[in-house]
């Protein structure tokens, strides 16, 4: 599991560091602080999650399924590269030229 892109070994590490570094005595009151910001963050995200759940709701668009809907296809850097590599094919099909490789689809980090 990760929190903040911090995996599981990663943040042990920092609990590590931080213990030596602020004593065992402040490590709890320290961790009692952490454990009320993400409290309040998850009751935050609860009350965003409602909100807008009863405004889709309201608006006629409760039966609307986005589980599907894949935000990875609208990075602007790969519509960009399409759009230039189709604008140079066809530069290249109206010249008569050989068209141009087209380079190989690059991976963003959300990707595995």
């Amino acid at each position: 599991m990760e929190f903040f892109g911090i995996s599981g070994g990663e943040f042990l590490i920092i609990l590590i560091v931080a213990t030596i570094v602020l004593g065992p005595e402040a490590i709890t009151g320290a961790l009692r602080g952490f454990r009320k910001l993400v409290d309040a963050a998850k009751g935050f995200s609860a009350r965003v999650r409602e909100e807008t759940s009863a405004d889709f709701q309201a608006s006629g668009l409760g039966d609307v399924d986005l589980s599907a809907f894949d935000m990875r296809g609208l990075d602007p850097r790969q519509m960009i590269r399409e759009a230039v590599q189709e604008e140079m094919e066809a530069w290249a099909k109206q010249t008569g030229a050989t068209p141009p490789k087209k380079p190989p689809e690059r991976r963003t980090p959300n990707q595995r």
